[in-house]
């Protein structure tokens, strides 16, 4: 199986990039995922393409978390095809998910992004934040948090950021019927300069 994913929100914005350093300048840490909200207020979270649901949950630290395996993702740095697990933290609230092999699809309802984490619903700004990582083996290590969570095994067991990749290398926006997606950035200081711009999923 080979597909290309899209974005999670239709109306995306990335309000801070992976790897940015004035992100890990001002907040202490380095951010291993991508933070996106919607130009348009609906918080509504889809998943990116066909997955299977690894895992779903409240998690002491990354508050409400989703996790999704998608087969046959295309990176297009290179153009390989391979299984990548897509880790979603911070939702308000997860939607009642299919569980069976390869039963997500790009029209399925994760939830609605939010701001959970650190043991409330609130304690973050909304947003959503996706990780990507090649570990098929160990898909809920997450070296964001040192702790385990419940859903997450933290850098405490393990979880490195050796295996991870911008997830929006894999994503593509998706602006025809009935998505409508479109991108943008809050720009700098906190979005690197290569993801001013996304790719419109090839027809």
């Amino acid at each position: 199986m080979k597909q290309t994913l899209i974005l999670p929100i239709n109306r995306a914005v990335v309000t801070a990039s992976m790897g940015n350093a004035a992100y890990q300048a001002r907040f202490g840490f380095p951010h291993y995922g991508t933070d996106l909200v919607s130009a348009g207020g609906d918080s509504t979270v889809y998943a990116s393409g066909v997955g299977t649901l690894v895992a779903a949950g409240w998690d002491r630290y990354a508050g409400n978390t989703v996790i999704i395996r998608y087969p046959g993702a295309v990176y297009r740095p290179d153009g390989s095809a391979a299984d990548v697990i897509f880790r979603y933290f911070h939702l308000a609230e997860i939607a009642r998910l299919p569980t069976g092999e390869n039963a997500i699809t790009k029209d399925t309802v994760l939830g609605q992004y939010g701001g959970s984490g650190m043991g409330s619903l609130h304690y973050w700004s909304p947003h959503l934040h996706v990780e990507a990582d090649t570990d098929v083996r160990y898909p809920r290590h997450s070296p964001t948090f040192l702790p385990n969570g419940g859903v997450l095994f933290g850098r405490r067991a393990g979880a490195t950021a050796s295996t991870l990749r911008d997830c929006l290398d894999y994503l593509y926006q998706k602006p025809t019927a009935p998505d409508h997606q479109t991108y943008r950035t809050a720009g700098a200081p906190y979005v690197n300069r290569r993801d001013f711009t996304l790719p419109v999923l090839p027809e």
